[in-house]
């Protein structure tokens, strides 16, 4: 089929200009000789957590834009938001089979500190540290951009936030079955 335009029609549209959304200014938060060097957003995209030339992570709530938490002595770390149990052990005992539900996690940080040959995760947003996994030299954090096992067949489970530790041997674990 080919399309034509009707030839009794010589009128030309008129351009209609089109409504954008409001934008937010943008923000910008000066502290020097400080500088920001990666960030990274929260799932919902309330929370960001910055990492910096002085070796600090902030954690900034992006709607109030305020520094909600603050680590010292992390140079040249990487940070990545997952998904933790929440209480492991009361779950698992109350059932044969469990299968978990959103509510059942809850959002941290895994915080890969390379020069100290660790990888802490700490609860949001104030929580405590849940964990200091120790990591070899030239290991990597990685999240990847699909959640697995979020298939049309599995859609009714919750599938969490994970982390991936690649260690520096090449051999990949699960941040559930490390963390």
């Amino acid at each position: 089929m080919i399309w034509r335009s009707d030839p009794k029609s010589t009128t030309k549209s008129e351009a209609k200009p089109q409504p954008f959304a409001r934008a937010s200014p943008l923000t910008c938060l000066k502290d020097h000789p400080r500088k920001g060097e990666k960030l990274t957003l929260s799932p919902s995209g309330t929370l960001a957590a910055i990492t910096d030339s002085l070796g600090r992570i902030l954690l900034l709530d992006t709607q109030a834009l305020v520094v909600v938490r603050l680590w010292k002595g992390y140079r040249e770390a990487s940070c990545l938001f997952m998904e933790m149990l929440v209480n492991r052990d009361s779950a698992a005992s109350s059932s044969a089979y469990y299968e978990h539900v959103k509510s059942d996690y809850c959002l941290c940080l895994a915080i890969h500190a390379p020069r100290k040959g660790i990888i802490e995760v700490w609860q949001m947003r104030t929580g405590p540290r849940l964990r200091t996994i120790p990591c070899a030299r030239g290991s990597k954090i990685l999240q990847p951009t699909y959640r697995f096992g979020s298939s049309s067949i599995l859609s009714a489970m919750y599938v969490p936030l994970e982390v991936f530790l690649l260690n520096g041997d090449s051999d990949m674990q699960k941040s559930r079955e490390v963390m």
